[in-house]
C-alpha cells in the first residue's frame, strides 16, 4: 500500500517538477511542531531554490519508514531515534545526517485530573503512537524516572494513534496519561490536564533526519543540498514570525493564540543545526533495552554519519545564511 501511494505521489510530482529539479521524498511520522521546518521549506520554495523537488509523505509506522528508506521509495525520514536504533540493530543500514533541534525532549508527561502523584498511575492506561517511536520512548523514560514499571505496576500502554489522537483521548478520559509536546501540553492544561513531569531536561535527540547508508554513499551532493536547504529553512523560520505562525495554524490546526505559543516554544529548541551525540543515542538505547536487552550490544556510533553536515558547517554556509536572514551581523 505504501509503495503504491508513494508511486502515485512520485508520478504527480514528476509531472509538476521544474526542469532540472532533483526529485526527493521526505517521510515524517506525524503532525507536531517539529515538522514545521520541513513544511516551511516546501511551502516557502526553499527546496525549489536549492534545486530540489521535494514531496512530503506521512508514514506513521516506523517499520514502514525503514522499508521505504532501504528500498529508496523515500530518501529522507524525519523520525524517531529509538525506532531507527531498533531497525539498525536488526541489520538495517541507516545513518543520521542532521538534526535541527537542541538535544533535549521539549515534552511533558501529562495526566488527567484524577492523578496526583506517580503511584496513582498504577493500573492506569497510557497512550502512545506505536511501541518503538519517540512518544513510547518518552513514556518509558517517564515511568523509569518516576520509579514505575509497566508490568509490575499493571500499567496498560496502548498504541492508539498520532499525537492529535492521543491528546484527544487524554482530554476525554479514554486514557489517563501520555507524553506530548509543549504545545499540546499548553492546550490540554487549559482543559484540566496536569503536568506530572517535565521531560525537557532529558538528553534525547529530537526528530533527526535519517537516510539509508547506500543513499548517502551514492548521493553525497543531494544530501549536502538537502542539509543546506534545511539549515536555510530553520533560519528563515526563525526570522519570519508571521509565516511561521501561519504554518503552525495550517498544519497543526490550532487557533492564532496557540499558534503564537507554539512558535515561541519552537524557537526555544530550533537551531541552525545540531550534531546528534552518542550520549543522546545511548539514552535512547537504554530505553529500547527495556523492551529488547540485546540492543545494548549495538554500537550507537554506527548510526551516525554527520560528515557532510560538518563539511557544510566548516564551509561558512551557516554564517552566510544567518546573515542573509539578519540573524547575525
Amino acid at each position: 500500500m505504501i509503495g503504491l501511494r508513494l508511486a502515485i505521489i512520485g508520478l504527480l510530482a514528476l509531472l509538476a517538477a521544474p526542469a532540472g529539479a532533483e526529485q526527493i521524498r521526505i517521510a515524517y511520522s506525524g503532525v507536531s511542531a517539529s515538522g514545521v521546518p520541513v513544511w516551511f521549506a516546501k511551502e516557502e520554495g526553499i527546496f525549489a531554490r536549492h534545486g530540489l523537488q521535494a514531496d512530503l509523505v506521512a508514514v506513521r509506522s516506523a517499520p514502514l519508514q525503514v522499508t521505504a528508506l532501504v528500498s529508496n521509495e523515500v530518501q529522507f525520514v524525519r523520525g524517531s531515534v529509538s525506532s531507527m536504533l531498533t531497525a539498525a540493530a536488526q541489520g538495517a543500514k541507516l545513518k543520521i545526517i542532521l538534526s535541527l533541534f537542541a538535544e533535549r525532549a521539549p515534552y511533558d508527561f501529562l495526566v488527567n485530573s484524577s492523578i496526583a502523584k506517580p503511584s496513582d498511575l498504577r493500573g492506569k492506561k497510557l497512550g502512545v503512537q506505536d511501541f518503538s517511536g519517540l512518544l513510547w520512548s518518552l513514556t518509558m523514560l517517564s515511568l523509569r524516572e518516576m520509579g514505575l514499571d509497566p508490568q509490575k505496576d499493571n500499567i496498560n500502554i496502548q498504541a492508539i494513534g498520532d499525537s492529535t489522537v492521543i491528546a484527544q483521548s487524554l482530554a476525554s478520559g479514554i486514557i489517563d496519561g501520555a507524553a506530548l509536546d509543549k504545545l499540546q501540553s499548553s492546550r490540554l492544561q487549559s482543559l484540566g490536564v496536569k503536568v506530572l513531569m517535565d521531560l525537557s531536561k532529558i538528553a534525547l535527540p529530537a526528530s533527526p533526519f535519517i537516510c539509508a547508508e547506500s543513499f548517502v554513499l551514492k548521493n553525497p551532493q543531494t544530501v549536502e543540498t538537502f542539509i543546506k536547504a534545511m539549515i536555510e529553512s530553520s533560519a528563515a523560520l526563525r526570522a519570519q514570525k508571521e509565516r511561521g505562525i501561519a504554518m503552525m495554524q495550517k498544519y497543526i490546526k490550532v487557533d492564532r493564540q496557540l499558534a503564537e505559543l507554539g512558535y515561541r516554544l519552537l524557537l526555544d529548541d530550533l537551531t541552525s543545526y545540531t550534531f546528534v551525540t552518542t550520549k543522546g543515542l545511548k539514552t535512547a538505547q537504554e530505553v529500547v533495552a527495556l523492551r529488547d536487552p540485546k540492543i545494548l550490544k549495538f554500537n550507537v556510533e554506527d548510526l551516525l554519519d554527520q560528515r557532510i553536515l560538518s563539511k557544510v558547517v566548516k564551509s561558512g554556509y551557516v554564517e552566510e545564511i544567518e546573515k542573509k536572514y539578519k540573524l547575525r551581523s
